[in-house]
């Protein structure tokens, strides 16, 4: 994929990626800011209450009348978090221009639509509507609720909350359903004129083609902010520490196990492709080292793996057993970190785990989702890398770089979340 990066004024920076493969074009916009606890709801909200009006078509019934004269196009809004960043996604897909019966410019049009949202919401009386707000904040609270019934989700948050004490790494990305259902239409304004003045801007457009026209009407959109002043967005790697334990009871069959490390490399450093490839030679694949050993071969766990953030310079391993079985699985599991970091892994097993994390990054480029997806994760990077470029550099580490990495992992928190009775912490 041949990526373009432009930079359309201050702080917003404009990547096109052409590609005549797809039958649809996607353009995402990427609103970055600092991830806080005084704003992170009232900024949470915001994506999904700018995709639902604006004032040019302040209802349902006028926006899908329009999405429908755009071959169905849809706009979609979500939250996503990078790092110690909130990023605050707007989408729209559409129809390439190439498949449109009469020659109309579908995806400047959907980006036209994209600016009507973002710098021209439906407001009344200089406020978002109180109506939109209470809808959108149901929903939000809502989906903030759901969370702790996704067992594995809510145990990695946890652990998070755990290993980051105090810092904004341990944050949700929605916030707290209390806070949520506290905001008003006046601070959820506020919130979004804020974000259009400081947020750190990605617009991402993939189509068959370049299209200038986006570009221009996100370029005149951002000049005419009034004081506008991009603010850092900056995420502090995580320092080394004495390794603490919790022990959580909830209504669960099922325990799940997270044991976080902290690997004191992040962001541009050099050693980060050597990290990722010990992070997966350790959980991060069908044939990885906890899989074969302390699942497979020792039948100690339902699942077992291993993640690196390499913003926060973080591993999680994450493992579903039987309470039982939590003291011995944790041993396992350091046993397998200890043969990494001390090379007991063959050659075969380096290289297999090499193919399986190419072969990934080669189907990024497959869905237009992932690709999105891959640049909202790079979004306050100047120069970020594609897929292809990321693979190049896995492909370089080798067996004494893998070993290096992994003698840096230092075991952080030790978070198990196990059937009722009470919270323990250890």
């Amino acid at each position: 994929m041949s990526l373009c990066n432009r930079e359309l004024c201050p702080s917003v920076r404009c990547l096109t990626l052409p590609d005549a493969r797809f039958k649809t074009a996607r353009i995402t916009v990427g609103l970055f800011m600092p991830l806080t606890k005084d704003t992170v709801e009232e900024q949470a909200i915001l994506p999904f209450l700018l995709t639902r009006a604006c004032a040019k078509y302040p209802d349902f019934t006028a926006l899908q009348r329009h999405l429908n004269r755009l071959y169905g196009a849809a706009v979609s809004g979500d939250v996503a978090r990078v790092g110690e960043t909130q990023a605050l996604v707007l989408t729209a897909e559409c129809t390439a221009d190439r498949y449109a019966l009469h020659g109309e410019t579908v995806a400047a049009d959907c980006a036209a639509l994209l600016c009507e949202m973002l710098f021209a919401p439906a407001l009344e009386n200089g406020v978002f509507r109180a109506q939109d707000v209470e809808i959108e904040k149901r929903c939000l609270a809502q989906t903030v609720a759901a969370q702790v019934n996704e067992k594995q989700w809510y145990a990695q948050c946890q652990a998070e909350k755990l290993l980051c004490p105090d810092e904004a790494y341990s944050i949700g990305r929605y916030g707290e359903g209390s806070r949520i259902e506290a905001l008003t239409p006046e601070q959820v304004t506020a919130a979004w004129k804020r974000v259009l003045r400081e947020a750190t801007v990605q617009i991402l457009v993939q189509d068959e083609g370049e299209l200038p026209a986006v570009e221009e009407a996100f370029r005149r959109g951002f000049a005419a902010v009034e004081g506008r002043a991009p603010v850092p967005c900056e995420t502090v790697k995580l320092a080394k520490r004495d390794a603490v334990r919790r022990t959580e009871r909830m209504d669960v069959n099922q325990c799940k196990l997270v044991m976080g490390f902290a690997t004191g490399c992040a962001g541009k450093d050099a050693a980060v492709p050597a990290m990722r490839l010990a992070c997966a030679l350790l959980g991060g694949t069908a044939t990885s080292l906890l899989m074969r050993n302390v699942r497979e071969k020792l039948s100690l766990c339902y699942y077992c793996s291993s993640q690196y953030d390499r913003l926060k310079g973080v591993i999680f391993v994450k493992s579903g057993v039987e309470e039982a079985n939590a003291a011995r699985t944790e041993q396992e599991i350091l046993r397998q970190v200890a043969c990494v970091a001390n090379g007991e892994f063959t050659d075969a097993q380096l290289e297999e785990t090499r193919r399986a994390m190419c072969q990934a990054f080669e189907g990024v480029g497959d869905a237009g989702a992932a690709i999105g997806a891959w640049y909202v994760a790079q979004g306050l990077s100047d120069t970020p890398e594609t897929p292809e470029e990321t693979k190049r550099k896995i492909e370089a580490v080798t067996r004494e770089q893998v070993i290096e990495a992994a003698k840096q992992w230092q075991l952080g928190c030790v978070y198990l979340l196990a059937p009722k009775g009470g919270v323990t912490d250890v």
